[in-house]
């Protein structure tokens, strides 16, 4: 069943281009839209679930459609950077230092399951942490001062989801965007991403392997303040 749900509702470059090949009349472009929309909002839930989980081998897969959307959408840089470490990790870098890498490339500050985070999230809270304490525990203690929340600010409860997700279900169920209408227009149809990036890059039109910015430093670099 989920087999054939995918094959319907989420579009592929390959049945996205037959839709939109077909005769205007027999086309549903808000469909069209829909199917993407819920192609990429799962390619993003894939990725955010793997990295909770800590599955590095899924984050890892999940990068290549990322790459093309980031090249489409004129974030070159970064797409260029992903692909480069792609490349490094599978195919320049011993095995022993590749693996080195991917398992430091997720990590668990509290140990509790789903509970995974990116390095460089906990570098920059450590950051934060760091450079300015005494200006973050003001904070806090100013909104427990005059909110009178008192050790309520750093651990949250779970959101409420449920009256929005029952309202998200009625607007999706009144407008039916999941359900095929032949010759239903839209005003605007969103672009395929994936398949856009793929041509640039087989067009060349982009550099895969944009190099990194050099910098010179100085001797007064390696000094602590």
């Amino acid at each position: 069943m989920s087999e054939d749900i995918v094959e319907k509702y989420v579009a592929t470059s390959d049945s996205h281009s037959a839709f939109r090949s077909c005769r205007e009349q027999e086309r549903d472009k808000r469909f069209e839209n829909q199917a993407l929309r819920n192609r990429d909002e799962l390619l993003y839930i894939d990725l955010s679930q793997a990295m909770n989980a800590g599955d590095v081998g899924r984050v890892e897969a999940s990068f290549l459609p990322w790459i093309y959307v980031f090249f489409s959408t004129g974030k070159h840089k970064y797409g260029a950077q992903i692909n480069k470490f792609l490349t490094h990790l599978n195919y320049v870098y011993p095995p022993n230092l590749s693996r080195i890498i991917r398992l430091n490339m997720l990590c668990n500050p509290t140990g509790k399951s789903g509970a995974f985070r990116a390095i460089d999230w906990l570098v920059e809270r450590n950051n934060l942490y760091t450079k300015a304490p005494h200006i973050v525990l003001l904070c806090h203690v100013t909104i427990e001062n005059g909110f009178h929340l008192f050790h309520r600010t750093l651990r949250h409860t779970h959101p409420g989801m449920t009256r929005t997700i029952l309202k998200l279900s009625s607007r999706i169920e009144e407008n039916a965007s999941n359900r095929f209408k032949a010759g239903r227009s839209a005003r605007y149809l969103v672009e395929d991403h994936i398949a856009a990036g793929l041509k640039l890059v087989q067009q060349k039109k982009i550099n895969q392997t944009e190099e990194e910015e050099t910098c010179t430093l100085e001797a007064d670099d390696f000094i602590a303040d």
